[in-house]
């Protein structure tokens, strides 16, 4: 509780009076929500930010680049922690040093408006939480959460750091909760993450979990395939994840047998088969069940995979690797499962098995010797049955586990039984050393760490699957899948009977389709309206959002409105009752500012995208202009490697096509 005093007492010697703190419950279903009922005018997130900071937040004393900051203060239900969220209010100007949305543009969103105001939410790392933001901090990508949200509802997750648990206090599942808790109650619209996370073995997790839940990491949470690099389309997308989760397990063993390290692979699958009580048939089943054990405590991975982790004797493993146990007699020892064959046992063979393992990890957990009372008080917390508990300590003794064996001994001072973990004794000629420990040789020694098995499956066997060109493009296709997007179902939070939800949407006249609104027209903003309210209180508050809303509208008149199939006249005093929630309201209106640079996301200039992988769209990745068409392409697409500078005149396979053949 150290972390919650430090910030709590700093966070209050700011304010005048004892801070609102807001408590966050860490469920995975969705709790209550963590922050106090507002008053919300439209419904709309323009508004409920607004209300947010109004109410569970305090401005601080400083501002960054002339915009102001809001602290708000969480408590984590489930680690007692009170920690900060920064909100920053960036407002979009002319003189603005980067007011277009670059990320907007490779999402697909070239064509919104621009919004006058942008949010970005912080949790900054641990160690920075009493510390004010900067104008750098808007640019990291080390915050523990950092979002960006159009004040239009459309926005961005642009950094999550705590998947790999990087806090010491705030991990990632419960960040992600926290972070889908906020955007439905400030009801955002959509809100897209560009998926470049990686675990600690460096794996990247689009690829990983895709082949495993057939999702990214952030699809838990309802993030979706939105858009895909080099040409990749949500059809090649799901036709990829596909391919690569039907996998067999049995199919990848035969092709890997002839390999460098196909006995390893086949070991590695055959113990997390038999560590599993459900069948695992493909690569699908054994990636979901080992990310599953791996992120079980230690003392219950070790009790899975013990058993399975040791070699049989007809493994041909064991030629591949120095050998696991050698002892001056073989009959002085006998092996792991020799406990399960005693014809007196009334237990079946697994539950014996089963005891073994917990007192084998119990041992190991508890510097390798215990007495025998000791002993068997630590296993009652996994094995109810006492008498199958001392059945197995009184024949466990000289059991052989790998490069140890269990053994029993009477300490000649206390008198007490004692159970012991020793080392096996390695004779070589007349010269006698003890066994490398396991950990010295992690490729060589599968089960003992699963994100180790993990990360040698994912590069030797799915990055590195032999003469396999389907296998290879599906990896492709999934690498290439960046941009993931959630959508929320708009939800009025005032009484439905007195208010109504509309979704404007402009009607340019003919002359600004033609030639000024050239691209499709932006998504339309929401609004909820008194059900009653007369048609000049409609057309007032319609105004009023847009100009709030947008930059080029900051001047705009509504002149007439059109609810469905419902025209102006036909409402005279209010709008009609019969009105179904959620219809579209067209809006015509004069003073446009379309001599503004601040018009679109996607910025003014109109600049074609037609690469030979099918890409239509800038897609975030490097690009190259041709001097003779001006079109732009993908360097990797042709053959210009990241870091190799693109030619000075750079002319395209289609223009060249004229002189000669690519």
């Amino acid at each position: 509780m150290a972390i919650t005093t430090t910030i709590f007492e700093a966070c209050s010697e700011k304010r005048k009076g004892s801070p609102f703190i807001s408590t966050f419950n860490n469920s995975t279903s969705p709790p209550p929500p963590p922050i106090p009922p507002m008053p919300l005018h439209s419904g709309a997130f323009r508004d409920n930010i607004r209300g947010f900071l109004k109410h569970c937040a305090e401005i601080e004393d400083y501002t960054v680049g002339h915009n102001p900051v809001w602290c708000a203060l969480l408590l984590s239900e489930s680690t007692g922690v009170v920690f900060p969220l920064y909100v920053l209010e960036e407002n979009i100007h002319s003189s603005h040093p980067r007011p277009l949305c670059d990320r907007c543009r490779c999402i697909g969103w070239s064509h919104h408006f621009v919004s006058k105001r942008r949010y970005h939410l912080i949790i900054p790392k641990d160690e920075q939480w009493n510390k004010p933001l900067t104008e750098s901090s808007l640019e990291k990508n080390d915050h523990l959460l950092h979002g960006l949200i159009h004040c239009n509802g459309f926005g961005h997750l642009l950094c999550i750091n705590g998947i790999q648990a990087n806090s010491k206090s705030l991990h990632g599942k419960e960040l992600m909760n926290l972070w889908d808790h906020l955007c439905s109650i400030l009801q955002t619209r959509e809100i897209s993450v560009e998926d470049l996370s990686k675990n600690a073995g460096s794996m990247d997790l689009r690829l990983l979990h895709g082949v495993a839940y057939g999702r990214t990491w952030f699809g838990k949470w309802g993030y979706n395939f939105s858009r895909g690099s080099f040409g990749v389309t949500r059809q090649k997308y799901e036709r990829a994840i596909q391919i690569l989760s039907s996998l067999d397990v049995s199919t990848i063993i035969h092709d890997f047998i002839n390999k460098r390290q196909g006995e390893l692979v086949k070991r590695i699958i055959n113990i997390y088969r038999d560590a599993s009580e459900t069948r695992l048939l493909t690569i699908s089943d054994l990636f979901q069940f080992m990310l599953a054990l791996n992120s079980t405590p230690p003392i219950r991975r070790k009790i899975a995979l013990t058993l399975p982790a040791i070699p049989s004797k007809s493994s041909t493993h064991t030629a591949q690797q120095p050998e696991t146990c050698l002892f001056k007699d073989p009959n002085h020892h006998s092996c792991f499962p020799f406990i399960v064959k005693f014809d007196e046992s009334r237990w079946p063979a697994r539950r014996l098995d089963d005891v073994v393992r917990v007192v084998l990890t119990t041992l190991e957990a508890n510097g390798s010797k215990m007495d025998r009372q000791t002993l068997r008080d630590a296993v009652r917390q996994h094995i109810g049955d006492t008498g199958l508990i001392d059945f197995v300590i009184k024949n466990i003794d000289k059991v052989a586990v790998e490069n140890r064996f269990i053994h029993r001994a009477v300490n000649p001072v206390t008198r007490k039984l004692v159970i012991s973990l020793q080392d096996v004794v390695v004779r070589e000629g007349k010269s006698e050393k003890k066994m490398k420990s396991c950990a010295d040789i992690p490729a060589l020694e599968p089960g003992l760490d699963v994100n180790k098995d993990l990360h040698f499956l994912y590069n030797y066997v799915l990055l590195g699957y032999p003469d396999s060109h389907s296998v290879t493009l599906a990896i492709r296709a999934i690498l290439d899948s960046k941009h993931f997007v959630k959508q929320w179902q708009f939800k009025c939070n005032n009484d439905q009977d007195s208010f109504l939800e509309l979704v404007l949407r402009l009607r340019p006249s003919y002359n600004e389709l033609v030639k000024e609104l050239t691209r499709p027209l932006p998504p339309g903003e929401l609004l909820v309206v008194p059900q009653y309210a007369s048609v000049d209180e409609l057309k007032l508050m319609v105004q009023c959002a847009l100009r709030d809303t947008y930059y080029v509208m900051d001047k705009f008149v509504v002149k007439d409105i059109q609810i469905g199939e419902i025209e102006e006249k036909e409402c005279q005093d209010g709008v009609m009752c019969g009105v179904e929630q959620g219809l579209q309201v067209w809006v015509r209106g004069c003073g446009l500012d379309l001599d503004t640079k601040l018009r679109y996301q996607g910025g003014a200039d109109d600049w074609t995208v037609d690469c030979g992988c099918g890409a239509k769209d800038d897609d975030g990745e490097r690009m190259v202009a041709c001097d003779a068409c001006h079109v732009w392409q993908h360097t990797r697409c042709n053959s210009i490697k990241d870091n190799e500078a693109a030619n000075r005149m750079f002319v395209c396979c289609r223009c060249k096509s004229g002189r000669k053949k690519c």
